[in-house]
């Protein structure tokens, strides 16, 4: 009688499988949930001064579409994303690092009405942020015209810098 209550009680501690629910997949509301964020997502961005101009002329259908496929596989969904890589993406379209950060700030909001716990806003964030490498440009040279109507006739080539031994 003894061997079968310590049996039981040791298999009541025993640990149960990691299951599927802590998936990001299933925090983000599955493929719908994921949808409805997309399409909350492109609605914020359209009403946004700072970007809303990026999106124009775009096939809004097909960048739901697409966008909603990314974030399912980012999230460990069972979808299929069949686009290119975010670098090629954005390849050409010399978005700005503040164009980028209004993006997210917009991906925030989204999320904060979609009613997205903030472990989950944290962990999807956390997915996407190194993909900031591939999608913000580099900022480009100055062109000869910019550069002369910030320096003016300033010389840096010639400048030199003031040494220790000169008692400056």
């Amino acid at each position: 009688m003894l061997a079968l209550i310590l049996l039981a009680l040791l298999t009541g501690c025993q640990s149960t499988p990691a299951s599927d629910s802590n998936r990001l997949y299933d925090h983000l509301g599955e493929r719908d949930g994921i949808s409805a964020l997309t399409e909350t997502l492109l609605l914020t961005i359209a009403a946004d001064p700072r970007i809303a101009d990026d999106f124009r002329g775009t096939d809004i259908n097909r960048v739901h579409r697409m966008l909603t496929d990314f974030i399912c596989v980012i999230a460990d969904g069972p979808c299929n994303y069949t686009g290119d890589d975010m670098a090629n993406v954005h390849r050409g379209l010399e978005i700005s690092s503040t164009e980028f950060n209004a993006l997210v700030e917009a991906l925030v909001l989204s999320m904060e009405q979609r009613g997205i716990a903030t472990g989950a806003q944290n962990r999807l964030l956390a997915k996407l942020a190194p993909l900031r490498r591939d999608i913000v440009d580099a900022p480009a040279q100055l062109s000869p015209e910019l550069r002369q109507l910030i320096l003016g006739d300033l010389d840096l080539y010639r400048y030199s810098a003031p040494r220790a031994d000169q008692g400056l």
